[in-house]
């Protein structure tokens, strides 16, 4: 009896034209194996936070969950798109100011309808993003949503916040820095 296997292989190797040839099979599944590890190496260098050693499993997991949360974010934009509640115009500044210690940097764009969206990179320390919301809430700022990755030992914190007082901006800005 054939493994089935085997006459997987075989169906492959007729479907690329080859003959039934036990090398010519081996060739086809060569090629296939090879072509899959590279598609792998594709997604895993695409998906962010995805660790160099990442197992295939680990991979297409990755993979899945990164799809879907870009589909809810993408949802998330349509909505306040279509509510045309936030619109973002073309009289918004955007600010990019040095942290003190070199190893960190904050950028801040404010729309005319007082929503600030904060771009906050720092080395990843232990504790930092709930120091940065303590310095939001202190400053009576309501965040409307965010987002952290810490990829290489770098954060990466996205924080769209509704600004009540534009002074409160670059207090906000001067207390992460000093961080």
């Amino acid at each position: 009896m054939e493994n089935p296997s085997e006459m997987g292989n075989r169906k492959r190797a007729r479907e690329l034209g080859a003959t039934t040839k036990p090398e010519e099979v081996l060739q086809v599944e060569r090629e296939r194996r090879k072509k899959m590890s590279q598609m792998f190496t594709h997604l895993a260098t695409t998906v962010p936070a995805l660790h160099p050693t990442a197992t295939k499993e680990m991979i297409i997991n990755e993979t899945i969950a990164y799809i879907k949360e870009l589909e809810s974010k993408k949802k998330m934009l349509e909505e306040i798109k279509e509510s045309n509640e936030f619109p973002v115009v073309e009289g918004s500044f955007n600010l990019l100011v040095p942290c003190r210690n070199r190893n960190c940097s904050v950028s801040v764009t404010v729309s005319s309808n007082n929503v600030a969206f904060f771009g906050i990179e720092s080395v990843a320390k232990r504790g930092l993003v709930t120091v940065i919301f303590e310095v939001f809430f202190k400053n009576q700022m309501e965040i409307l949503g965010a987002n952290v990755s810490v990829n290489d030992g770098n954060l990466r914190l996205a924080i769209t916040a509704l600004v009540q007082n534009n002074g409160r901006i670059e207090k906000i800005k001067t207390e992460i820095m000093g961080l």
